[in-house]
């Protein structure tokens, strides 16, 4: 797919020609990059990483980009054999032929060992290893890489035999000549003719061939008899040997950090991990990242910090390793569209953390003033604020502490309070006021105690009120009662069992007299009646 989309931008030069014969299934790319590089490059690379072998099959006004993994699916020169004449030097024959035929082993690598992080699976075991059979003395070295690039072990057994394919498939070398002008790099021929131990009658694919032309009408001086007008060089490789191709194609590295915006729908987007999308300046028009981590001041499990940059934020993005495909955004930076939350360079000496309501108008803030004299904290919250204090809790303020509440204010203490006031305490209350006490309640009053009510003032007890003074005075209307000095004084008259006022009618015996009587004092210390009578 991404050779066909890279390919498609030729088509006006003509509709490419491309077939594809792979055996083995490849994952999808979450996010590739083309980062300074030709398109050349990046498909090399792409199908170098993946051990998909290319070729051209030329033919008359056409021209095909082979694309395979196996070495079965590649064409046979026609009529699939040539032979080979054991002749020293340059000899004419009626057909295509080798007359110089070697062949090598190189050591190779016998053992890959790859190695990944994947941040999804951070504590799973990502490392994938494989031997190989080489038979050689040092058939064992091993070859060690991180990151070995897949996202999994699965991915990564299929990677790593895929690379020791790669690297075995370096071994066996063999390197011919002659004239066979049909042999192309991707082209499969069969050995025939003279015996060549360990090749006649084997299948071999063409891995490289140089191909030397010389027309003497064009040259100077007399032609040597021995001056061949064509002349060919061949590197091939035996078709049942492992078929991958080196990954000789070096991957584009991104020096240094850079700066993006933050696409997305709506205000914030972002997965569960808090990963973001974002356009490089760069970028093509509707193109944008995979989704990419996001660089916090702390992250571990279940705590630590999170702030996901917004739509429309420019963000410092680097890249792991210098790697274009392993992106990671590192900070955020303001610009000439997003400005600052405070004047600059005159509030420089405070730092502000201010947020912005989603889908609507409001922001928190915390914003912190440290110039000499006018150190400040200042706190915003457009809604609710919620502290949560599982111990203690110690509030000291050294001078005035105002607090307005525009609706109800709650408070519920589990066990004691205590407040201590130096000063004056004033309490206004414009509605009504209840207090309900499950326990016992004492009110103690250095000096005065004075209560006024408006209107009528109850008192109500389920047992028996108790009122201890050196001096009781009770006021109703232009009457009083004195207690003092074990005697009660009531003025201006004494009204007993009376509905309305008048003359008191006294019963013939009180009984508070008999009582008075009986312990051989006064009811009164005098009686207006008598006085009234003398």
């Amino acid at each position: 797919e991404i050779v066909q989309e890279v390919l498609s931008s030729y088509a006006e030069l003509g509709n490419p020609h491309l077939e594809v014969r792979v055996m083995d299934d490849y994952p999808v790319l979450e996010y590739t990059v083309q980062y300074g590089e030709s398109d050349a490059d990046f498909i090399r690379r792409q199908l170098e990483r993946f051990g998909i072998t290319w070729s051209w099959r030329h033919e008359a006004g056409s021209h095909t980009l082979l694309l395979t993994d196996a070495a079965l699916s590649l064409p046979e020169v026609p009529g699939s054999s040539r032979p080979y004449f054991g002749v020293e030097g340059y000899h004419r024959h009626e057909e295509e032929h080798f007359r110089h035929w070697s062949a090598s082993e190189r050591i190779t690598t016998g053992a890959v060992r790859l190695s990944e992080y994947n941040f999804k699976i951070p504590t799973s075991a990502q490392e994938v290893d494989q031997l190989s059979d080489a038979s050689h003395p040092s058939g064992e070295i091993e070859s060690y890489d991180w990151p070995g690039d897949y996202l999994n072990q699965g991915e990564g057994r299929d990677v790593v035999s895929r690379r020791l394919e790669a690297e075995r498939g370096q071994a066996p070398r063999h390197r011919a000549e002659g004239d066979v002008v049909s042999l192309g790099a991707g082209w499969r021929v069969t050995l025939a003719g003279d015996d060549v131990p360990t090749a006649t009658g084997r299948t071999f694919v063409c891995l490289k061939a140089t191909h030397r032309f010389r027309a003497q009408a064009y040259g100077s001086g007399s032609a040597e008899a021995d001056d061949a007008p064509y002349d060919g060089a061949y590197v091939l490789t035996p078709d049942d040997a492992p078929f991958r191709p080196e990954r000789r194609t070096a991957g584009p590295r991104v020096q240094g950090p850079e700066t993006a915006v933050v696409v997305g729908e709506g205000e914030i987007d972002c997965d569960e991990h808090g990963r973001i999308l974002c356009r490089f300046h760069w970028d093509l028009d509707g193109a944008h990242t995979m989704r990419v981590r996001v660089s916090q001041n702390w992250a571990s499990k279940g705590w630590g910090g999170m702030v996901i940059p917004r739509i429309g934020m420019e963000v410092i993005v680097e890249h792991l390793r210098g790697d274009p495909d392993k992106p990671i955004v590192t900070g955020c930076v303001y610009n000439g569209a997003n400005r600052p939350p405070m004047s600059l360079p005159q509030d420089k000496s405070r730092s502000v953390f201010k947020t912005k309501t989603v889908l609507g108008e409001g922001f928190n803030e915390l914003t912190f003033e440290d110039k000499a004299g006018e150190e400040f904290i200042y706190m915003h919250a457009q809604k609710n604020l919620d502290l949560h204090v599982l111990n203690s809790r110690q509030k000291r303020v050294e001078f005035d502490d105002n607090a307005t509440v525009g609706n109800n204010s709650n408070l519920a203490v589990a066990a004691n309070r205590t407040e201590t006031i130096d000063g004056k305490m004033d309490v206004a209350v414009k509605g009504a006021m209840a207090e309900k006490i499950d326990g016992d309640r004492g009110i103690k009053v250095g000096g005065n105690f004075a209560t006024s009510a408006d209107g009528d003032l109850t008192l109500k007890a389920a047992g028996e009120i108790i009122i201890d003074a050196s001096k009781i005075t009770l006021v109703s209307g232009g009457a009083a009662v004195v207690v003092q000095g074990g005697a009660v004084n009531v003025a201006p008259v004494l009204n007993v069992g009376s509905a309305s006022p008048g003359a008191a009618a006294l019963p013939a015996i009180p009984e508070i007299l008999k009582a008075a009587a009986g312990a051989g004092s006064p009811f009164m210390s005098h009686c207006p009646m008598a006085e009234d009578e003398a």
